[in-house]
């Protein structure tokens, strides 16, 4: 404090009025200060939002009161907003193609045992003969499938089995000539009943056990949906069962047909006439009770996933429960051409062919819908089974 300043403060009225001029003429200079300045800064901010933007050497001081935005796409990405972006796929990344990608054939000739011999060629001269000698296997193999030397071509197979370059998938052909037992029959009035069996039961079940073996070697997972494995062995193990129970029954038939023949030449006694019909009922219901056994296994079969969608199976299994339609249909229109009173007759009352029919009509009922769902799965139906679909549908 001043020596000057008095020692307690003038009351406000006590003050001259010069004072208060320049007190209030101070206060005015403020004001009027502060009014100048916020106009330069409005002026300030105008011209900058006006003016374009002047590209400025990026600094420390720059980046410190200018911080980058690290959720900007352009930042994230990696581009400066100055530059174009890329064309399409971008932001995405190119589709990348495995140029190592293995083919069906190679993917076959990778397994253990390889299924299929890949052509692929190798530099190494050991290879190369390695190569060479199992083209000549392969070459002498055809070679004699083809002129039905069949035992040649069974040292040749087992020859490139040896080499773990077999082709494991015609064994079933060749183990079904391997037990071929032609057999010659007189001829019949039927034209497809002239065919002269050259397969035996010996090879059908070889062939059969063959399959099987397969389908435990290559059992379906997930890992190996998409390469060979049962599903794959499952629809030629059925054809072949298939195939092995309708030639049974067409030998067992031309074998009824030449004694029914016969005994028309030698006697002309009833007695032995109702025992060729009595004969050919015996042979429906065999060829009856084994095709029931294919489709028992395939009912297990289809329960369970992935073979309850496949289309192949489902097909399949549709067509030999038609099969099997028609075996109990002739079953009935067979009981009537019989004598009803003979003690051989397997089929003699009403109720029976009734049965029959009965039985005839849920079978086809329940392959029709196998068929449908073989459909569902991408199946293609001939035209006469969606004819069948409806007149089934028709009788209710």
């Amino acid at each position: 404090m001043s020596i000057f300043d008095p020692v307690y403060r003038q009351p406000r009225g006590q003050h001259s009025f010069l004072a208060r001029q320049q007190q209030a003429s101070r206060k005015r200079k403020r004001t009027d200060r502060q009014l100048d300045i916020s106009d330069d800064e409005d002026s300030d901010m105008k011209t900058r939002s006006s003016s374009p933007p002047e590209a400025t050497p990026r600094t420390a001081s720059t980046a410190f009161h200018h911080p980058v935005n690290r959720t900007d796409p352009h930042h994230v990405a990696g581009h400066s907003r100055q530059v174009p972006l890329p064309p399409s796929p971008f932001p995405h990344a190119p589709l990348k193609i495995r140029e190592d990608s293995l083919s069906v054939a190679e993917e076959l000739a990778a397994l253990k045992p390889p299924l299929y011999v890949s052509k692929a060629t190798s530099d190494d001269h050991i290879s190369s003969l390695k190569r060479r000698h199992v083209d000549n296997l392969t070459t002498l193999l055809h070679t004699c499938m083809l002129r039905g030397d069949w035992k040649r071509a069974l040292r040749a197979w087992g020859l490139l089995l040896r080499t773990e370059q077999g082709r494991w998938g015609i064994g079933a052909e060749l183990l079904m000539r391997r037990y071929a037992e032609p057999s010659v029959l007189p001829a019949s009035d039927n034209p497809d009943e002239n065919v002269v069996s050259s397969f035996s039961d010996t090879g059908f079940k070889a062939s059969r056990e063959y399959y099987e073996r397969l389908i435990l070697q290559y059992p379906h997972t997930p890992r190996t949906q998409h390469n060979v494995n049962a599903s794959t062995f499952y629809p030629a193990f059925f054809n072949i069962w298939i195939y092995e129970v309708h030639d049974r029954a067409r030998r067992r038939r031309q074998g009824t047909e030449v004694a029914k023949a016969a005994d028309i030449e030698s006697s002309e006694n009833t007695i032995e006439m109702s025992t060729a019909g009595w004969k050919t009922v015996a042979d429906r219901k065999q060829e009856l009770a084994e095709a029931l056994l294919i489709a028992d296994r395939m009912d297990e079969l289809l329960v369970s996933p992935p073979y309850d969608s496949s289309a192949v199976l489902l097909y399949l299994r549709g067509m030999v429960g038609l099969w099997l339609a028609d075996l109990h249909a002739g079953l009935s229109s067979a009981s009537g051409t019989d004598d009803e009173d003979s003690e051989h007759s397997s089929i003699s009352s009403s109720d029976e062919k009734k049965r029959e029919r009965e039985q005839a009509h849920k079978v086809r009922g329940a392959a029709l819908m196998y068929l449908k769902r073989a459909k569902a799965a991408g199946a293609d139906l001939p035209a006469s089974v969606h004819a069948l679909s409806e007149r089934q549908d028709a009788m209710g």
